[in-house]
């Protein structure tokens, strides 16, 4: 070979690395566009497995057929290439006329769920249909147009092609997940992979026509073009031949089959593991598309030393088959390894750089050894024939067979063996399917062995049974171990845990585990809700989940028609049907096993199972509403967490924009959100898709870190306070901390405008579907263990700032507010109220030292300062004291119940000969008051006080209440003066997110609110 053809073989090998990346690409993102369709990340990429292999399966078996016919095969690869450019090109506004005539026009004619979904699947399916097609036939012309250019060794070319196309494949999965998909989302992202084939097309036209037409493989080339070689023709008669060809093709079809359930089940596996996320899923694609590689590099450096192709293939696919059932136990210790990583990685962003190298380095250590073995099937197999006589139309019927086995393989896997018998046992089987082909091949080139060939075979079977043993011994994973959530917890085993339901479902593995009177249900390892029994004090999961049922039947004025978009624990349907409002709720869940082991949490949501108004269905929330063009007066969403694949879609615009078409005139949203493993920029990026459908919203605390928006599509209506009169609720909803109007009123944090300003403090785009910025930061917000707290400072503050911008107002002394262990604002409710009850009795109460020692120690403090025989008592000291009463009780209690805090005649002489203290004094009570004017000019007077003995937080407090002051008498100007004139000099501690939020509600130029409870301006009062 010349050094001129040697360079363009080069050439076309590096052209397609860059093919196999663009490939990769696509299957990566188009996944996440057909989850939209198909509701599950699970069923997308079963679906794109499917149909992209698919699609290659009847390009390569095209080219098989028509290959010989054409002139140039390189040729016809670079226009291939560029047909698949131009679809990628196009992709995104195909799709987007595709979803909004499908859930206007076409999905509502239709009312029949099963008719929907097969109009679903045949419709995604037509999407990606043409460039699965194109991409399955650029590996049998390329690797046809290569052996006509430049004959040779078929075993190193075929693996030099499978090599570079699987190593770029790898790198692309890589490039989506990481590069592409943060810096230019969905449609940047097949852009590049489009413009990425489009320059492949041009070189490999250029690189093809130059070698094609070099002098050195001119006259090769037709005689390759015929049906076979001449030399090779005469290695077999065609009876033979055609029996090889049936067997290596049936073999290559049942690998095909074994190895995508392979890779299914390894990524059911690992995802209990290592957390199910987009990041994670893509890092184990990359590992078994790596595996594929490097067994491809195997065949290409050592096929000049393969005698026998088939016997070859035959130990490939018994070694392969073994390290599969090895692979099982490996699984086993990953708990382990993770909860070690947990352990031993800091909670950063390079930690979590490092968690997801780790990750990769253990599916790499589960996957590789198969997937290595896997990788040399495909040239090993194609070898065998091209050896034995076959055509060049042998290399596409061996590809075509190998992707119909595996689709068949993901099928199967997803549909009928996970469910039946589990990933466990389904892996297993698909090994055994491997070892079987092994011995079979071995069994029929025996003729070919030593004398000792028959010891050879009987020593494979051996060793496929010692593996068999050891995977069932050894690799039947611990129950309590995948149940463990060691991606969050970094805690492998759950001692004093008792495992009530374990079951594989199609999407998901669902466990329902006991632990200290609580019952738990998961979802792969992660913790979906928590239930108590009845006898017991409720967790704070069933606050949040009884809330959300709560909150329609007493904002809405008939919510007849109800539907709850994930069952989770089935209380929040429970709730709802415990009132004899709802006449249907349509509980809507994709995964079957959620439902069935939900029923272990019995009595606490029994009405759920039993009613016969409750509805269940097993399918995709946009799929169930689409069909039938369904309306509801009340939809509440409760999915999972958004950082779990495919789940941050349900949190985007275009699904609020959705629900809005299916909710009823005068319709509510109720949305969950969580405050806990994730930031502010990633909450308010979903709030502001969220308020941009529904920018009449409010918002709510459930627990500690659960939040709901309360969304309405029309006006809002008071409280219906009759639910509470309510014999099947009354009692549960008091159990959970909701047993009054009061304690609901006390959850809610703000409104709308609340909500807006809290988007433009973080200036957050609108969360998308095609721009999944939540999906893929929140995998590393839970690792770091980050939390977004400012809905819960802007209250836990104790200063008065919602209600004086956004006429939040705390409950009364006389009203009936429980002191529930998991209500964060009852809590400090009642903290207040102790401290004012402490202030009448001249002394902390006993109840008050068992609640807070600090808030104890203050108000002894301040009424000592009263004493005589302690008139110069410390500034510092009285400082401190004064700031922790302020923070415990001003913005907690109505200005009225607070009057022996503030207002006590005693206050007087408590702060006589001292101007500091007569300067803080006023400031706080202006506070208590609720008088914009008076906090603004007297929290300055305190902020003008050159006296190093008040502390830093005290200083803060000023700022906070002249800010607050300035906004509520409209003079949002120098709310932003008082930031620059003092704040450099007060340190940012716990109020510096409240700060923030206030100089972004002046700059946005909202007033404060009105007494009369609208928005407006607020003067002394």
């Amino acid at each position: 070979m010349t050094s001129n053809a040697r360079f363009l073989g080069r050439a076309l090998l590096g052209l397609f690395l860059l093919s196999g990346s663009a490939g990769l690409i696509y299957q990566a993102v188009w996944s996440h566009y057909l989850g939209l369709v198909l509701g599950h990340a699970a069923y997308a990429q079963t679906l794109v497995l499917a149909i992209y292999m698919g699609g290659m399966a009847v390009g390569a078996a095209l080219v098989s057929r028509y290959g010989a016919r054409l002139r140039s095969l390189i040729k016809a690869y670079a226009i291939a290439e560029l047909l698949i450019g131009l679809g990628g090109v196009a992709f995104h506004p195909v799709f987007e006329a595709y979803v909004d005539s499908s859930q206007r026009t076409v999905l509502p004619m239709i009312d029949s769920l099963s008719l929907a979904h097969a109009y679903q699947w045949f419709s995604a399916a037509l999407l990606i249909m043409p460039q699965s097609i194109l991409l399955g036939a650029t590996f049998p012309l390329m690797s046809g147009g290569f052996r006509r250019a430049i004959p040779g060794d078929d075993g190193r070319m075929l693996g030099g092609l499978y090599f570079t196309n699987s190593l770029g494949a790898s790198v692309g999965v890589l490039l989506a997940a990481f590069l592409l998909l943060p810096a230019v989302g969905m449609p940047g992202s097949l852009l590049t992979a489009g413009l990425l084939n489009m320059l492949v097309a041009l070189f490999a036209w250029f690189f093809g026509r130059a070698l094609e037409q070099s002098e050195e493989v001119r006259g090769s080339a037709v005689g390759l073009r015929n049906d076979s070689s001449s030399t090779a023709a005469s290695a077999r008669d065609p009876s033979s031949l055609r029996r090889l060809s049936i067997g290596m093709i049936g073999a290559t079809f049942a690998s095909g089959a074994a190895s995508f359930v392979y890779e299914i089940g390894w990524v059911r596996l690992l995802n209990q593991a290592l957390g199910t996320t987009i990041h994670s899923f893509e890092l184990m694609l990359a590992a078994f598309v790596f595996g594929l590689a490097f067994g491809g590099l195997w065949v290409r450096r050592r096929s000049a030393r393969i005698g026998d192709a088939v016997r070859a293939v035959g130990w490939v696919q018994l070694c392969m088959g073994v390290a599969a059932l090895i692979s099982i136990p490996v699984f086993s210790r990953s708990f382990e390894w993770v909860g070690w990583m947990m352990g031993a990685l800091a909670r950063s962003e390079s930690g979590y750089l490092l968690f997801s190298l780790g990750s990769a380095v253990l599916s790499l250590l589960v996957m590789f050894p198969a997937a290595f073995f896997a990788g040399m099937t495909l040239p090993l197999f194609t070898m065998a024939l091209l050896r034995a006589g076959s055509s060049e139309s042998a290399i596409g019927r061996i590809y075509a067979a190998n992707t119909v086995g595996g689709i068949l393989g993901v099928m199967l896997a997803v549909h009928l063996l996970i469910p039946a018998m589990g990933v466990h046992l389904t892996v297993t089987l698909a090994a055994l399917v491997d070892a079987v082909i092994g011995l079979l091949l071995l069994r029929a080139t025996g003729s070919a062995f030593s004398r000792w060939g028959d010891v050879r075979l009987g020593g494979a079977g051996v060793i496929a049974a010692v593996a068999l043993l050891l995977s069932l011994v050894l690799g039947r994973p611990d129950m309590l171990a995948q149940s463990s959530g060691v991606f969050r917890t970094g805690v492998a085993t759950l001692p004093g845990t008792e495992v009530f339901y374990f079951r594989d479902g199609k999407t998901a593995t669902v466990s329902v585990t006991g632990r200290d009177g609580m019952t738990i249900i998961s979802t792969n390892g992660k913790p979906d809700a928590s239930i108590a029994p009845l006898s017991d004090a409720p967790t704070a999961d069933e606050v949040t989940m009884v809330m959300a049922g709560l909150l329609p039947l007493v904002k809405h004025p008939a919510p007849e028609e109800v539907a709850v978009i994930g069952w989770g624990s089935g209380l929040t349907t429970h709730t709802l049907l415990g009132s004899g409002k709802p006449q249907v709720v349509d509980s809507v869940e994709i995964e079957r096993a959620m439902f069935e082991g939900a029923e272990m949490f019995g009595g606490n949501v029994l009405r759920a199972y039993i009613d016969s108004r409750s509805r269940v269905h097993f399918d995709d929330a946009r799929t169930f509403f689409a069909a039938g063009a369904r309306r509801y007066d009340a939809i509440i969403s409760e999915p999972s967490n958004p950082w779990v694949s495919g789940v941050a879609s349900l949190f985007t615009v275009e699904f609020y924009r959705f629900l809005n078409g299916h909710l009823k005139d005068d319709g509510v949203l109720v949305q969950w959100l969580q405050s806990y493993e994730i930031d502010d920029s990633l909450i308010a990026t979903m709030i502001a898709a969220l308020i941009e459908v529904f920018p009449n919203s409010e918002i709510y605390l459930t627990n500690q870190a659960d939040l709901l928006i309360l969304a309405r599509k029309g006006e809002g209506q008071g409280l219906d306070r009759q639910v509470w009169s309510e014999a099947a609720l009354a009692g549960e909803l008091e159990r959970v901390g909701l047993g009054s109007p009061q304690e609901l009123e006390l959850r809610r944090i703000g409104g709308g405008t609340l909500l807006r300003n809290f988007v433009s403090m973080f200036n957050a785009p609108i969360h998308s579907d095609y721009f999944p910025k939540v999906a893929l930061g929140a995998p590393q917000a839970r690792y770091v263990g980050r939390s977004s707290d400012l809905f819960q400072r802007l209250v836990m503050s104790g200063l008065p700032v919602l209600d004086m911008i956004d006429c939040r107002s705390p409950p009364a002394i006389t009203d009936q507010i429980a002191d529930a262990e998991f209500g964060l604002f009852a809590d400090a409710h009642h903290l207040a109220r102790e401290v004012a009850r402490s202030f009448d009795d001249g002394a902390a109460t006993a109840v008050l030292q068992l609640r807070s020692m600090a808030d104890a120690a203050a108000v002894n403090t301040m009424l000592r300062a009263a004493w005589p025989s302690e008139p110069n008592q410390d500034l510092r000291l009285w400082s401190m004291a004064v700031a922790t009463i302020a923070q415990s009780t001003i913005g907690h209690l109505l200005p009225q119940d607070q009057q022996s805090v503030w207002f006590s005649p005693e206050w007087g002489r408590r702060v006589e000969g001292s101007v500091q203290k007569a300067a803080i004094l006023a400031a706080f009570q202006a506070a208590a008051e609720r008088n914009a004017r008076a906090m603004l000019i007297n929290a300055q007077r305190v902020l003008q006080l050159q006296d190093d003995r008040i502390p830093g937080l005290l200083r803060e407090q000023m700022l906070v209440i002249a800010i607050t002051g300035a906004i509520a008498s409209d003079h949002n100007d120098l709310a932003a003066a008082l930031e620059v004139e003092y704040g450099a000099r007060i340190p940012r501690s716990q109020l510096g997110s409240v700060r923030q939020f206030l100089q972004a509600w002046a700059a946005n130029g909202h007033g404060g609110c009105s007494p009369g409870g609208g928005r407006g301006r607020l003067g002394p009062h």
